[in-house]
């Protein structure tokens, strides 16, 4: 029996596609399934750990603001919006594993958005990083967003942005 390099080659490739795929579907989910949606305060108990990630969130949206306001355009295309804002945030977290750049693409609501996750308080929540900007007090994304944001249709595209969080 004669076997066909091509159809080896060919059966390989679509193995090795379709493991990446599982391993980023498998890895959106769990990102996905760890972010806190609802949550009724921004700080919810004073441990020192927690104040921390409050404060380092707090810091970073204020840069995040000034940058808005400079009109600081990350990827050079010409607008200033969520993709500034969510790298712009990224970039400027002091602490990168706790940290990564999420899409929320939703088409009921219309939803397609770039926002960040923060892992504080034993879970990931997810941030609005324009809220300070667009004058919320509260950064996290179902406050700011309401109805619209449904956490179900996050996807982690940290590898995809953070190239422009130079």
């Amino acid at each position: 029996m004669r076997i066909n390099g091509f159809a080896v080659t060919t059966v390989i490739f679509l193995l090795l596609a379709f493991n990446t795929w599982k391993n980023e579907k498998d890895r959106n989910e769990r990102v996905a399934n760890m972010v806190s949606v609802r949550s009724p305060t921004v700080v919810q108990n004073s441990t020192s750990a927690n104040q921390s990630e409050h404060a380092n969130i707090d810091k970073t949206l204020r840069i995040v603001e000034d940058k808005l306001r400079q009109k600081v355009d990350v990827n050079r295309d010409g607008k200033t919006n969520c993709i500034d804002a969510a790298v712009t945030f990224y970039k400027y977290y002091p602490d990168k594993s706790k940290v990564c750049i999420m899409i929320n693409r939703n088409p009921s609501t219309g939803m397609n958005h770039l926002f960040n996750c923060v892992f504080t308080e034993g879970v990931w929540k997810a941030i609005e990083p324009q809220a300070y900007f667009s004058n919320h007090s509260n950064y996290l994304m179902w406050a700011v967003w309401g109805n619209k944001y449904d956490k179900s249709y996050n996807r982690d595209e940290t590898e995809k942005w953070k190239v422009y969080a130079r």
